[in-house]
């Protein structure tokens, strides 16, 4: 297959292109002009395209040919301006497809996330499930218009469907692995409701091998598929596993969300007044994440993709903290 990653420097881009790579795809990465490219050094196989989601002009040449598009960039934050998630995850998604239709690409595989479910809390939660409304969260709001733009594509020249993972983690991940990982090992975490709710975790292993079936198989135009590890999995239990692999102390603090709650939106409304850039420690999206058990289906990818994750969460854990440690070996010389 000809295929085209888009996001292809970032954690999930960067994993999908070796999968593929491996699998005998024949790989074009496309990055922003400005994007760092290092990841992708140890890819020789990987043809590297410059190109920016929010200008559609500027995919034309990396799409040539191209029978497959995996679109996994976006913006990915807790915290920012609307006029970045609005650029990032739904025009850039109109952009990709637009685009791909343009240059007679068979079929776009879009990155979506289970936050767009709204963490209305729930167990075995099915893709059928209504999005629950968050107009104030501008991630969720933007990534759940995103996905419903991208899936009324299909059919309409295209083939499109969306992956909703829950909270990928595994090597080279910068964003969840590493930063719980430092926040661990400086004593700097605390549980909510003692770490009781059940999680969503998804190594990228796992995502990846979806994101390929996805691409490949004949029942999954027009559809959406979970992605997440086996099992139920709660916070306490996902946190024990890294400590027990970092060789440090378990969190001792614990707080319930009822008190954390009006700490989060007060502290949240005071950052937009006063226009910061970064997000405060506690946010209502990252408490709303926690605070309830979320825990998503696979059935549908197993009954018509005939998925299954290969890697168990908690060898999982085990491989993101070795690639940590290994990442970080020297730092503190």
């Amino acid at each position: 297959m000809k295929v085209l990653v888009t996001g292809a420097n970032g954690f999930i881009g960067g994993n999908l292109c070796r999968h593929l790579a491996a699998a005998g795809d024949e790989v074009t990465a496309l990055v922003r002009p400005s994007g760092d490219r290092r990841s992708l050094a140890d890819l020789p196989a990987v043809r590297v395209a410059s190109g920016d989601i929010t200008a559609r002009a500027s995919l034309a040449g990396a799409l040539a040919g191209a029978e497959i598009v995996y679109h996994a960039a976006g913006y990915v934050s807790d915290w920012g301006p609307w006029r970045a998630f609005c650029a990032g995850n739904v025009e850039g998604v109109r952009n990709v497809i637009e685009a791909a239709r343009a240059a007679g690409v068979r079929r776009v595989v879009h990155v979506s996330t289970v936050s767009c479910y709204g963490f209305s809390g729930g167990v075995d939660i099915g893709e059928d499930t209504p999005f629950t409304p968050r107009p104030r969260d501008r991630y969720i709001t933007s990534k759940a218009a995103g996905e419903r733009l991208a899936l009324g594509y299909n059919g309409d020249g295209i083939e499109v469907t969306a992956i909703r993972p829950g909270t990928v983690y595994g090597p080279h991940d910068r964003t969840t692995t590493v930063k719980l990982a430092e926040a661990l090992e400086a004593g700097r975490f605390g549980y909510v409701d003692g770490g009781r709710h059940l999680m969503a975790p998804c190594h990228v292993d796992n995502l990846v091998t979806m994101l390929r079936g996805a691409g490949e198989s004949p029942a999954a135009p027009g559809e959406a598929f979970n992605a997440v590890d086996d099992g139920r999995v709660t916070w306490r239990e996902f946190i024990g596993w890294m400590c027990a692999d970092l060789g440090c102390p378990e969190p001792w603090l614990s707080l319930p969300h009822v008190v954390l709650w009006p700490v989060a939106v007060l502290a949240e409304t005071g950052g937009r007044a006063l226009g910061l850039r970064e997000s405060p420690l506690l946010n209502t999206y990252r408490l709303r994440a926690v605070m309830k058990d979320t825990h998503y289906s696979t059935a549908k990818a197993a009954r018509l993709l005939g998925w299954r994750p290969s890697l168990a969460t908690r060898e999982g854990v085990a491989r993101a903290i070795a690639w940590y440690r290994s990442a970080n070996k020297g730092k503190a010389a």
